[in-house]
């Protein structure tokens, strides 16, 4: 537990068991005051490494709006977005560093642009000393951080050659820290994690 939130915590607990006279009370309305703005303070301080990062915003945002450009047309479009639909961009780990990385789900884009039968975009971002880096930019029905430097994508049929049962075919891929790239460990070593990325 942080240690501002203890002393608090400590100070909410000295002012409820003060003396009974006024003087007593109003010094513990002054603790319990002071304890529950700390109490938020602390709140507020371990929540703030998980915010989302601005340039990640951007991103989503940008492609949103991009797809309904068009010059000659510009009024057939509906409403410009300023922010990231919920559930677009994820907390997720994957490099093993305690730092936080990003998962940004083109499922959750509201526009078929980004999807085909192989799934939806999904960009993964790790974590690096010198801030985020783009290790997964590809067309998938599921990718799962499983954290330790594991990722699991679940992708197009054309990848299951080798694998039992129709449907769908899992690649697992590790994280390379001194590379800073997705590498496939099981599953069709054609797959290529970064796929939307190379073909534009």
């Amino acid at each position: 537990m942080p240690r501002r939130l203890v002393c608090a915590l400590a100070a909410l607990l000295a002012a409820g068991c003060g003396s009974g006279s006024a003087d007593a009370n109003e010094d513990g309305g002054g603790a319990v005051r002071a304890a529950g703005e700390a109490m938020q303070s602390a709140g507020a301080a371990a929540g703030a490494g998980h915010e989302v990062p601005e340039g990640l915003t951007w991103i989503a945002v940008r492609d949103i709006n991009r797809v309904y450009d068009d010059d000659n047309n510009p009024t057939n479009r509906p409403p410009l977005i300023d922010q990231a639909p919920q559930d677009m961009i994820r907390l997720v780990d994957v490099s093993p560093d305690g730092r936080d990385d990003w998962l940004l789900d083109y499922t959750e884009a509201g526009s078929t642009q980004w999807c085909g039968t192989g799934g939806c975009r999904h960009r993964l971002f790790a974590s690096t000393p010198d801030g985020l880096v783009q290790v997964f930019d590809a067309n998938a029905n599921e990718v799962v951080a499983e954290g330790d430097g594991r990722v699991r994508a679940r992708v197009h049929h054309t990848y299951c050659e080798g694998q039992s049962g129709p449907g769908d075919c899992e690649i697992e891929m590790t994280y390379d820290a001194a590379a800073r790239r997705l590498v496939v460990v099981t599953g069709d070593e054609d797959f290529n994690p970064m796929g939307w990325t190379s073909s534009q």
